[in-house]
């Protein structure tokens, strides 16, 4: 009364299904169908599961995983749209943006000479000097 469960992966080739290999663990199935179909060889993939009943000396099978080109192709179709979606919203943004008015820029201040500082050092201390001399006279 017990049921073996294996996993077969087969690949689309001359118009044909055609059996790459049989394995027990359905992860390890699944990850090999879809690296045999990343590798662009194959125009379809897919993975079989078959269940073998002792008691009734009879096998099930269904399809678990399948994939073709047209599935790549809608995919790829699929990431250029919203690539293209996610542009235009950047784009919006940036054209938001630009009807901002943009900030004038501050002229750069112009740093005074070392004749102006010594010339107002100078009268700073001449200013000084001469109310020194006026409250000392009073």
């Amino acid at each position: 009364m017990s049921q073996a469960v294996s996993f077969e992966v087969d690949t689309y080739q001359n118009n044909r299904w055609v059996l790459e290999c049989v394995l027990d663990d359905k992860d390890m199935a699944l990850s090999t169908a879809k690296r045999l179909y990343d590798s662009k060889r194959f125009s379809a993939v897919r993975v079989v599961q078959e269940t073998y009943d002792d008691a009734s000396n009879s096998s099930r099978e269904r399809v678990i995983f399948e994939t073709t080109v047209a599935d790549r192709d809608n995919r790829a179709a699929q990431q250029k749209k919203s690539d293209v979606a996610k542009k235009e919203v950047v784009d919006r943004s940036e054209r938001h943006s630009l009807r901002k008015r943009p900030k004038k820029e501050e002229p750069a201040k112009k740093k005074p000479s070392i004749w102006t500082m010594v010339f107002l050092l100078v009268g700073i201390l001449a200013v000084g000097v001469f109310a020194l001399l006026y409250l000392k006279s009073l």
